[in-house]
């Protein structure tokens, strides 16, 4: 059965502030790759190649950069959310490119590392009129959350104060042309957003089957730094090529994989790793580098960072390297030089005492 995909990007990414200033957030890197790409080759493989892209109007940059799709052997087209109105509002955005097609729908800021084929098969094995990745979470407040009876999904509710189920709707859906009519009968929720979750309670509410599949493969919410590394940890640590040494390698450098450096990138008399990636065209000299992300074009000099993100042409000069690595989130272009201060000699100190 021919099936689209459909990709939501038009959030405006204020949770990871300032990474997102200027960059759309589905473009930041996890191991390298932006989540964007990562999000079409997931598809790809699934056998899904003609693939809707939903942007607001301030991202021009995901089309000059994507292009049409020829490259990652898929056909992209660009659809407009004009305003942010909520997920369902964006996939409605999409109903001419999609027509009667069923359509596999991802988010933007999201990587499922699993398999897409069970929550595809579990569409098809039920006929049902859409089917949703479920997997259990700690904190179900801050997710869409599905109640089950028998196998069968009875209640779906976006973000509840007292959840009855601990499995969260957690960004992959497998959707029919069901849920056009349901997405056409919504009102705006409590947080003034047309939500899909309402859209597919709907379905289920006039009598339609919302299947699910549970998954068991990590699955990461890019919504903030800390989540944001997290997925790059993981991604590092799971490929092979992240063990070997650099091909930038010298001497001077300690390497600790997993390590992923960008051929064009020079680093000097560093330490660095484990979980660190270097983009393109970054420069680093005597400095001390663990789990931290160089997006691009970034020059650090005397840092000890952890745990920090550095955004495209970042440059941070330290007069000397820290003992005690310290966290860094610095947005693009954003510049930094720390200069140890001149200390005052005897006659000024005298007349700062005296107020002369």
């Amino acid at each position: 059965m021919f099936m689209k995909g459909l990709i939501l990007c038009a959030g405006r990414g204020t949770r990871l502030q300032p990474s997102t200033y200027t960059k759309p957030k589905c473009m930041l890197p996890v191991n390298g790759e932006s989540i964007l790409v990562s999000i079409i080759n997931k598809l790809v493989a699934a056998g899904i190649t003609d693939i809707g892209i939903v942007v607001n109007p301030s991202q021009a940059e995901i089309r000059e950069t994507i292009g049409n799709g020829e490259q990652l052997n898929a056909s992209l087209t660009f659809l407009l959310q004009k305003e942010a109105l909520g997920l369902a509002d964006a996939v409605k955005c999409a109903q001419p490119f999609m027509g009667d097609s069923s359509f596999l729908l991802m988010l933007g800021d999201n990587l499922y590392e699993g398999e897409l084929e069970p929550l595809i098969q579990s569409l098809h094995a039920d006929q049902s009129a859409a089917s949703i990745l479920l997997q259990p979470v700690k904190e179900p407040r801050q997710f869409g959350i599905a109640v089950i009876e028998e196998g069968r999904i009875v209640n779906l509710e976006e973000k509840p104060l007292d959840p009855k189920s601990n499995l969260a709707i957690v960004g992959v859906y497998v959707l029919t042309s069901a849920i056009w009519p349901a997405i056409e009968s919504l009102t705006p929720s409590t947080r003034g957003e047309y939500e899909l979750t309402d859209a597919l309670q709907g379905v289920i509410s006039e009598g339609g089957h919302v299947a699910y599949s549970i998954a068991t493969a990590p699955f990461f919410d890019i919504g903030t730094h800390e989540r944001w590394l997290e997925a790059n940890q993981y991604q590092m640590d799971h490929d092979p090529k992240n063990v070997a040494v650099p091909s930038c390698n010298n001497a001077s450098v300690q390497w600790i994989p997993p390590i992923k450096v960008d051929p064009t990138a020079r680093v000097m008399n560093s330490i660095i790793g484990p979980h660190v990636y270097i983009g393109p065209n970054s420069v680093v000299e005597h400095c001390i580098l663990s789990n931290s992300i160089l997006t691009d074009q970034v020059r650090l000099s005397q840092v000890h960072a952890e745990g920090s993100v550095f955004g495209s042409q970042v440059h941070l000069v330290e007069q000397e390297i820290q003992e005690q690595p310290a966290r860094h989130i610095l947005g693009d272009r954003a510049t930094v030089t720390r200069i140890q201060p001149d200390l005052p000699n005897d006659s000024q100190l005298n007349r700062i005492r005296t107020g002369d």
